[in-house]
């Protein structure tokens, strides 16, 4: 595994950023950025990887793995649970649903944390009738 300042490094070189762009693009001196870059420096507190992050305008989480501060396991589990929520998300707001559909379906359905029974669907069903007669 590379050292962090070698992934900083590749890092910065990908954006195609010398350490003095690095360094007006985050605010971090770019003796520091050398500094780290070569090893004479340890690994960055979160908040210059903040800086850094925005100045590569990456993830701040992508440093946070290299620099160690978050396990990369948890990280893409977190990461993955994120894309399916937000997946969901999209989805829901491009794909009409019916709601009868929910109603009747043994699709386990919560409202304000309580699993509804088939009858309680069937009752907010016939309600929801009610309402939308002419």
């Amino acid at each position: 595994m590379k050292a962090f300042g070698e992934e900083l490094r590749q890092l910065r070189k990908e954006k195609g950023f010398s350490i003095r762009k690095l360094s007006e693009l985050s605010g971090v001196a770019h003796s520091y950025l050398s500094q780290v870059e070569t090893g004479k420096r340890g690994i960055p507190k979160v908040e210059t990887l903040e800086k850094i992050a925005a100045g590569l305008d990456i993830p701040l989480e992508d440093l946070l793995v290299l620099a160690g501060y978050i396990d990369p396991e948890d990280y893409m589990r977190m990461k993955n649970e994120r894309e399916d929520v937000e997946w969901s998300l999209a989805e829901q707001k491009q794909e009409p649903f019916a709601l009868d559909f929910l109603l009747i379906s043994s699709h386990p359905l919560y409202f304000q944390d309580k699993l509804l029974t088939k009858e309680e669907k069937a009752k907010i069903q016939s309600i929801i009738e009610i309402l939308l007669k002419d």
